[in-house]
């Protein structure tokens, strides 16, 4: 039987908002990478896909392929295919993550947005989406062809719309949320860096130096957290000695991820002298947080 005009706009919605949730998942992945590894590296399963490759590379894999895989699913394009891509990204994350994690709340909304994946992998776009327009034209009589465009021009603007809406509202609640944080950085006195690029030792002892008793930011402590490839500049004889050396002098305190020196084959005991082995940076970070630590990561 053929669907009414109702039955096929809620088709539309329901791939919208659907997508909608891939997409905003997708930005923080690649925008919030450090604090989406930390909760993977902490999940009840997360050895299901740690022997893969680090938490960070996957969840910067997993960043670009959930916004791809949305964005096409919004568009209606290759419906079937990114509903296919889409559910390879979430299966793997619900059960390292969600499977045995506190609260069912997650993990229900997983197997809902699984059910959701699984519909448009059998059905595609249903309605109004680019594989509609685009790979079934020659069917449709002109006529119908071009009420079909004016619609889908419709279609897209008011995904659009809501698109920018959830970005803006997202932006809005950031800016208020981090502003009282950086107000408060100014009068702490406890920082802490987390670095993941050798070169990054050098931009951490340059602000180390800068922070003075003669400056704003009067600091007590300054700990510089190395995971990640800048573990390497920690290794006895590295280009990097220097600053090592000059970051002592300006009161850092050094520590270095032990999961990453272990990722880069690494001997604990070819480090420098004065560097402290932490079995989970990125844990670590959240410990100093709760310490006052006021956090920066490069």
């Amino acid at each position: 039987m053929e669907n009414n005009l109702l039955q096929k706009i809620s088709f539309l919605v329901l791939r919208i908002m659907g997508s909608l949730i891939f997409i905003m998942a997708g930005f923080n992945h690649l925008l919030q990478t450090a604090g989406a590894a930390a909760r993977l590296e902490k999940a009840p399963f997360a050895h299901l896909a740690s022997w893969i490759a680090p938490a960070e590379t996957l969840i910067i894999l997993s960043g670009v392929g959930l916004l791809i895989g949305g964005s096409m699913l919004l568009a209606g394009f290759k419906t079937r295919q990114a509903a296919a891509l889409l559910l390879g990204i979430l299966i793997p994350i619900t059960l390292t993550v969600q499977v045995g994690a506190e609260g069912s709340g997650p993990l229900f909304k997983n197997i809902a947005l699984i059910g959701m994946l699984l519909f448009f992998i059998v059905n595609g776009a249903v309605h109004y989406g680019l594989d509609q327009t685009f790979f079934q034209n020659k069917q449709i009589k002109p006529a119908l062809k071009n009420k079909l465009s004016r619609n889908y021009v419709a279609v897209l603007a008011v995904g659009l719309l809501m698109f920018l809406g959830a970005c803006a509202t997202g932006t809005t609640t950031a800016h208020y949320t981090t502003a009282p944080k950086a107000i408060a950085a100014e009068t702490g006195k406890k920082y802490a860096v987390l670095i993941s690029q050798p070169n990054h030792l050098k931009a951490a002892v340059n602000t180390a130096e800068t922070i003075t008793k003669e400056s704003r930011y009067q600091r007590e402590s300054f700990v510089v957290m190395a995971c990640g490839k800048s573990v390497e500049a920690f290794v006895k004889g590295s280009n990097m000695a220097q600053e090592f050396e000059k970051g002592k002098a300006a009161g850092i305190t050094y520590r270095v991820c032990g999961m990453s020196i272990k990722q880069f084959n690494i001997d604990a005991s070819t480090l420098v002298e004065g560097v402290e082995v932490i079995p989970n940076g990125l844990t670590y970070m959240f410990d100093l947080q709760q310490q006052g630590y006021k956090t920066v990561e490069l």
